[in-house]
């Protein structure tokens, strides 16, 4: 039996049916067209090199497929299961992209936000809201449960 989800909160509706969607394919659109730019988001002391341009263009169409499944596949399903486990995959991957982040910037950077770049607030700021927003939605914040069903209030 599906856990149907009758009613999303807004906040969300708005991060992971239309922001997050966005920006993924923004980040995709930067990959692709201007990679130099989005490896200096990234880490300001690398040097981009034309010979690796397929691997952001693979990044790219990565930041696709998760703006296909956020703001289509989501929308299509109102299977509360489908939803967990589709943000418990980006949850994983924004733990893997924080970790990566911290090997490039050093503990002495990465815990004092307030030293950070205006790209390191892009690359990193960014995470952290919307994965404390998906692991409240993990752990049910909101979910109410109604005649033995799941339920989103």
């Amino acid at each position: 039996m599906s856990a149907e989800l009758p009613h999303i909160p807004l906040l969300y509706v708005v991060l992971f049916l239309y922001y997050e969607p966005l920006a993924a394919f923004g980040g995709a659109m930067l990959c692709h067209f201007d990679a130099p730019q989005f490896l200096k988001t990234m880490d300001a002391t690398a040097v981009y090199a034309p010979d690796s341009q397929v691997i952001f263009n693979q990044l790219a169409a990565t930041y696709l497929l998760f703006a296909f499944n956020e703001g289509v596949v989501l929308r299509i399903t109102k299977d509360l299961k489908i939803w967990k486990v589709m943000l418990l995959g980006i949850v994983l991957c924004d733990f893997v992209h924080l970790y990566a982040s911290w090997c490039v910037m050093g503990t002495a950077v990465f815990l004092r936000p307030w030293i950070w770049r205006p790209e390191d607030w892009l690359a990193v700021g960014t995470i952290w809201a919307p994965l404390f927003v998906r692991l409240a939605f993990l752990a049910e914040v909101g979910i109410k449960r109604v005649e033995g069903k799941e339920r989103v209030s």
